[in-house]
Order: C-alpha cells, then structure tokens, then sequence
C-alpha cells in the first residue's frame, strides 16, 4: 500500500469519529436548505421545492416592482429648470420644433452672461511726444533720478531708450554685457512709481540674475521677484507688497506669468487686483524665445 492512500484512510477514520466529512458519513439527518429534503445538501440537491418556513427563490424578483421613470415634468422640477410640452402626436413636426426652441431659449435666458472685471486704466506716458512725433530733450528730472540711482551720466544708447520709454514707445534695447542694460528700465521704472503708484513689469528667464539684481539695487528702488525657486508662502508675501503699492519693479520667470494663480508656479492675480502697469519689459530676450519651452537655469 502506498504511502498516501495510508494517509488517506487514516483522515477518513478521523474525520468518521469527530463528524467530519467521509466516505461513510450517515448524512440520513442532514436537511437542505433549498428543497427541505434529508440526507443531502444544497449542493447536490435535486429537487425544486423550497425548504419550509423560507420563500421561493424567485419570490423577491417577483414581487419587486419596477420603479417608474420620472416624467419630464417631474424630472423639472427637481432641477429647478424649465419645461415646456411639445406638440401632440398628431400635432405637426413644425409645432413642435417652434416649441422646443421656446424651450431652448427660457433656458439659456436663465444662464448669467460671465462678465469679466474691467481692466484698470493704463498709465499715461510720463512725457508727451512733440508735434511731429519725436521724443522731446531728456528734462532735469531724468538726470536728477539718474543721480539718485547712484550715476552721474549716461552709457552711449541709455538715454535714448529711457525717454522713449518715458513717452510710451515700445523700444529694443540691444547693449553689451556690462553696458547697463537694467538702467533702461530701473529708472523709467523709478519716476513712474514717483508719479503714480504703479508697477513695472519685468520678465526674466535668469532666476540668478534675478536674485543679483534684486539684492544689488539702490536704497530708493524697491524691487522684488517671484520664480519657480520660491514657496508659496513666499511669493503670497511678496504679491502683497506689489497690492499695497510699495514695489518699483516686479521680476517675473516666464511660468510665473503665465502659469496663473491656478497652478504651481504662478501666483500673479487678476489685472483688477494689482496697481496699474507703467510697462512691460523682457530681459534677456533672446534667451526667452530660445529656452523658455523647455529650459529652466
């Protein structure tokens, strides 16, 4: 004999003595749930009949009803819309196309048209131009701000791009490196501010040079910047200062201006929210329309 049928005959005569399952098992007491019999279980059950005491299988389908679909007036007034009947059946097709644009249209009527806030009023130039469109001599004013930025004259190609800023023409500024660049917009930026509580815009790819040039700025111009570097309780604080009017000059990452208050990086609110613009400058151009899809320094 085979060592697994000695196994086997071993668990059969336990499983007779502790009334476990076996091959002579007496089953003449066991009853079936389903049928009411003796001597089987459900499981080999061949009768239909249902066990006493318990209701037929199919008893609760049988009684169950079919929930009745709302009608569309009903379905109406839970939505708190507008329904209107159509033609009767032997109404014609055109009645009751007339009736189901009536239909359409009180419901668009309910719809609130979205009307966005009204965009604050631009800031006039600081100079008007003269009468043939030219920019006129750069006043005692630019040259006392200039002294105040800590310079005593201007680089070749600075003082004309600062007035024609200061007369609100768009203006490319094409310097070395070194020649002083920022000055072009800093100073603008200054007597802007100095006549109105208004900001400049500064977009910039360099997240370092956006550091230097906030930290290496004189005592009078307030600037600050908002990158992908920075915490969110971070750029919230400094958003606040640029509502409350004590910014000269906001420097932008490009995914800070256009990420929106929505995502991760962006965090400039609505136009309605912040001081008015005196302008917009991107520096470093050349890097924005070359690496900003897809490079972040």
């Amino acid at each position: 004999m085979l060592l697994s049928q000695v196994w086997k005959q071993k668990w059969q005569k336990k499983a007779e003595l502790f009334g476990g399952g076996g091959g002579s098992l007496d089953r003449s007491s066991d009853v079936c749930f389903r049928c009411g019999g003796t001597g089987h279980w459900a499981s080999t059950c061949r009768g239909r009949e249902p066990a006493a005491g318990l209701p037929p299988e199919n008893g609760c389908a049988d009684e169950e009803e079919e929930a009745p679909l709302p009608t569309l007036e009903e379905v109406a007034r839970r939505t708190n819309s507008v329904c209107r009947e159509l033609a009767e059946s032997g109404g014609s097709d055109r009645d009751g196309s007339e009736r189901i644009s009536e239909a359409t249209t009180s419901l668009d009527a309910r719809r609130l048209a979205y009307e966005p806030p009204a965009p604050p009023a631009p800031v006039e130039p600081l100079y008007a131009l003269g009468p043939e469109g030219k920019v006129q001599d750069t006043p005692q004013e630019v040259f006392n701000a200039l002294k105040a930025l800590g310079y005593d004259s201007f680089r070749p190609g600075q003082e004309v791009a600062i007035m024609r800023i200061l007369s609100g023409l768009s203006t490319l500024v094409v310097l070395s490196t070194g020649m002083g660049k920022s000055l072009c917009y800093q100073l603008p930026a200054y007597l802007y501010h100095k006549r109105s509580k208004c900001v400049t815009l500064v977009v910039s790819p360099l997240v370092s040079l956006m550091d230097d040039q906030v930290s290496g700025l004189p005592p009078c111009l307030k600037a600050v910047c908002v990158h992908s570097n920075m915490t969110k309780g971070q750029r919230e604080a400094v958003m606040e200062k640029v509502r409350q009017g004590e910014v000269h000059v906001l420097l932008l990452s490009p995914e800070a201006l256009v990420g929106g208050s929505g995502s991760g990086f962006g965090c400039l609110p609505s136009a309605d929210r912040l001081p008015p613009v005196a302008f917009a400058c991107i520096d470093e151009a050349h890097c924005v329309s070359e690496w900003s899809h897809n490079f972040r320094p």
